[in-house]
């Protein structure tokens, strides 16, 4: 035989046996919500509607049947809502959605493939190009690479590493234990299989197997996992936007909204990690009072190792107070309580062995062989290992009856059996390679779901009295509806600085909106001045949850710096919590609807160029962008201000004008910050603590040019029951430009404490006029800033200092809108 027909008769027998494609239409079964389709190779698709702009497709190879709705938790319901049409010809099923954008299916018969369209002009979304194969362990979805499209998401690697937001070009993942970036371990991965094209769709991978996702890295657009050897399945959800915000939504819609924060973690933590000696109780006492002496205001305290019974240290210690450095725990969280503060326990994997109630058989099978120190690798998929880590916290701290109470959980170290083989067999009757990237899911679940929600009569969950912040070091797809995340112990130089900003857009663009890191970094010997004052205090404090943390000489707590430094701690600490109002509602629209605090460029300009290019900057809200400073040798910035406005300088109040690359020069205390012509930002005045914050005043800044609108949202800051039973409050702001005309609406809803009056000091920025106003219709005074009628409110005058018009009005019904006007 010729020996070339050989060799060809051997590749093609191998290639048939290694892969099998999708084969040729055989027929199909329409129902309600769904379409499935059998192929002559007996393969099968099904394609169902979840809703008008959610699509899961499934496939089965031959002999297999698809996976049950329950066999990952990841989508929080399976509730299925869509309408559809359905035509056949010889050679397409076209699947006709009803939803605005008029997206078809069209599913070509021979081979096996579809492409979905959508608009008015049938523009081409996404398409297969090959179909499905199977490649050994590996199931790949091939599709047609468009040399124009812009993906980003998929969570973040190791450490929070990104190299850029923008993944054309780039093969990544997100997988349990891999990273292209570490130091000494495979640390914080946020595994989240889910991307968005700037087209306006996303794709939600629904497997918990290694994935892989190329977009063109090697001229090829694809998506796969790797089962291993063990059973999996292809399954994802395409959803149409074609907004990044719309697709955010619907994302979080499907997989579950952010679970909400206590108000006070949104405010200054500082923890015990640099003062591994200190004596507990009274070192905390000492710290903070001195601290709010001295006027810094601080709200949580983060317990790292040190509370613990036993060494009180990583090794040798368990999850209990330690009667030696806090002999009466009870009359110490009085003290935080009196003193408006709330407090996070920890827990590090390794002394799970060491603690309350703990058995061998909760252990990962094998995991002594690999683990280090404590052989303690708790099988959360095992649900008495679920039942346990709450029971462990509730006997050791958390029932009230104890009086010891907490505020938040730690979950250290839970991602380091990378080294587990991928063949153990779980609890859950799943192998490794199927559970690791599902792990911090289950934790979560165990944590809030199974345990702070628990209605358990033996065991109760904290329930409505208290909102649970739990962060673990690592998270899944589907689990910022328990938890969060941080990303590590991470160096403290300026390249990681760029990698946690590009981390926060990521864990924003994922699902994950309250993003979380050691500012400053923590690896010794920590943050130097230039670091201490640019990422600790100036992006930590525009960051969603500040919190300097880590090891080494140079300190995180403002009294331990230099004056120069302790100079912008203040200055970064007031501006934080003066702009609580709107950090809080932007945090409650993060969970409302899935859209980060601190926004990628691209999520508002995805069609923009620059958006994908300047990802060291970001949306802070709507209104305002931040440039974090993250070179020291450089005396300016390039900063990118999108075209559609005009931008003033925060702390100039200047104008300048967008749609250009600013070289802006900054000083080493103020961070560039931008803020949008025509917003409004509500402030409060400072104080010591968000619980001291004063609920009876609001300070307005509306920076003029154009309309400008703002939802303020209030509730109790502390329970479940802006959830439960609706107490919550939200106040509609619109500034009119015509007529320089503020509404301030009637405010809709209630809750414990909300106030019925209201005092307001609004400033105008960018007047350059004094104009004389009216207040429902009535003309108010208008004096000069040294008059000594300025008490007889209400009053307007000019403030030369800000160049702003100041309006101060009293004790107004929060119930009755209130119109400002020439």
């Amino acid at each position: 035989m010729n020996i070339r027909i050989s060799v060809f008769i051997l590749v093609s027998f191998i290639c048939s046996n290694l892969w099998s494609q999708t084969g040729e239409f055989k027929s199909y079964v329409q129902k309600e919500h769904e379409v499935e389709i059998e192929t002559t190779t007996k393969v099968k698709l099904r394609v169902q509607l979840y809703n008008a702009q959610t699509i899961r497709f499934q496939w089965a190879n031959k002999n297999e049947d698809f996976f049950p709705d329950d066999h990952y938790e990841m989508v929080e319901h399976h509730k299925k809502s869509g309408k559809y049409s359905l035509e056949e010809d010889n050679n397409f099923l076209t699947i006709s959605i009803n939803n605005e954008q008029n997206t078809k299916i069209k599913i070509q018969k021979s081979p096996l493939k579809y492409t979905v369209i959508s608009g008015s002009e049938n523009e081409v979304l996404l398409g297969q190009k090959e179909g499905i194969k199977w490649i050994d362990n590996l199931i790949i979805n091939d599709l047609q690479l468009n040399t124009n499209e812009h993906f980003c998401g998929v969570g973040h690697q190791t450490y929070g590493w990104v190299e850029s937001i923008d993944l054309k070009g780039k093969k990544v993942n997100s997988n349990y234990g891999e990273g292209i970036k570490s130091h000494y371990q495979k640390q914080a991965v946020l595994t989240v299989p889910f991307f968005m094209s700037n087209k306006g769709y996303g794709i939600f991978l629904n497997s918990t197997f290694e994935h892989d996702f190329d977009f063109g890295s090697q001229g090829q657009y694809q998506f796969s996992i790797d089962t291993k050897g063990f059973e999996g399945r292809m399954d994802y959800f395409v959803i149409i936007g074609p907004d990044f915000k719309d697709i955010l939504y619907r994302y979080t819609q499907l997989t579950g909204r952010p679970r909400f924060l206590p108000k006070s973690i949104f405010g200054l933590q500082l923890s015990d990690k640099e003062a591994p000696d200190n004596n507990g109780a009274e070192w905390w006492k000492e710290k903070i009072t001195a601290h709010r002496k001295a006027g810094y205001a601080f709200d949580h305290i983060v317990n790292d190792n040190r509370w613990r019974a036993g060494s009180g240290a990583w090794s040798g210690s368990w999850f209990e107070w330690d009667s030696i450095r806090y002999p009466d725990p009870s009359a110490y969280l009085k003290w935080c309580k009196e003193n408006n503060l709330t407090v996070t326990l920890d827990l590090n994997r390794n002394i799970g062995a060491d603690s309350y109630g703990w058995k061998p058989e909760y252990n990962l099978p094998y995991a002594e062989q690999f683990v280090k120190e404590g052989h303690s690798a708790p099988d959360y998929s095992n649900p008495e290992t679920r039942k346990w880590v709450w029971k462990l916290f509730w006997e050791k701290s958390l029932n009230p009856k104890l009086n010891y109470g907490g505020d938040a959980l730690w979950i250290d170290e839970t991602d380091e059996m990378y080294t587990l083989p991928d063949t153990v067999i779980c609890a859950n009757g799943r192998s490794w390679a199927e559970n690791k990237n599902y792990y911090p899911f289950l934790i979560a679940k165990a944590i809030v779901q199974e345990g702070w929600d628990s209605t358990d009569p033996k065991h109760p969950g904290i329930g409505e009295a208290k909102r649970p912040f739990v962060w673990v070091r690592s998270m899944t797809a589907g689990a910022q509806r328990y938890a969060s995340h941080w990303n590590g112990d991470i160096y403290s130089d300026c390249e990681w600085m760029k990698t946690s900003i590009r981390a926060m857009q990521a864990s924003g663009l994922s699902g994950f909106p309250y993003f979380n890191h050691d500012a400053g970094g923590f690896i010794e010997p920590g943050p130097e001045d230039f670091l201490y004052n640019q990422w600790a205090m100036a992006f930590g404090s525009f960051s969603p949850i500040w919190r300097p943390h880590g090891m080494g000489k140079h300190k995180r707590w403002p009294l331990d710096r230099s004056e120069a430094s302790q100079k912008v701690a203040m200055q970064y600490i007031k501006e934080r919590y003066e702009l609580m109002p709107y950090i809080y509602t932007y945090a409650f629209k993060a969970h409302e609807t899935g859209i980060p605090m601190a926004k990628a460029m691209v999520i508002d300009y995805q069609d923009e160029p620059n958006a994908w290019k300047y990802d060291l900057q970001y949306m802070w809200g709507n209104e305002m962008l931040i440039a974090p400073v993250c070179s020291k040798d450089e005396k300016t910035i390039d900063i990118w201000l999108p075209k559609g406005q005009k931008w003033y300088n925060y702390w100039t109040n200047e104008l300048v004008n967008g749609n250009q690359i600013l070289k802006h020069r900054f000083t080493n205390q103020n961070m560039p910050i931008f803020v949008k012509e025509g917003s409004i930002i509500p402030k409060q005045d400072y104080a010591l603590s968000t619980f001291s914050l004063n609920p009876k005043k609001i300070n307005l800044h509306i920076y003029t040019g154009k309309d400008a609108q703002f939802e303020l949202h209030e509730d109790d800051g502390v329970t479940e029951k802006f959830n439960t039973k609706n107490e919550k409050r939200s106040t509609k702001l619109n500034y009119i430009e015509n007529g320089k005309k503020l509404i301030i609406h009637a405010s809709e809803g209630n809750y414990e404490g909300a106030v019925s009056k209201r005092s307001y000091k609004i400033y105008f920025y960018g007047f350059t006029t004094f104009h004389n106003l009216k207040l429902n219709g009535k003309e108010i005074n208008s004096l000069k800033p040294d008059s000594d009628k300025l008490n007889q409110e209400p009053i307007t005058y000019w403030d030369d200092k800000t160049k702003t018009q100041v309006v101060e009005l009293s004790e107004l019904s929060v119930n009755k809108d209130i119109v400002l006007m020439k």
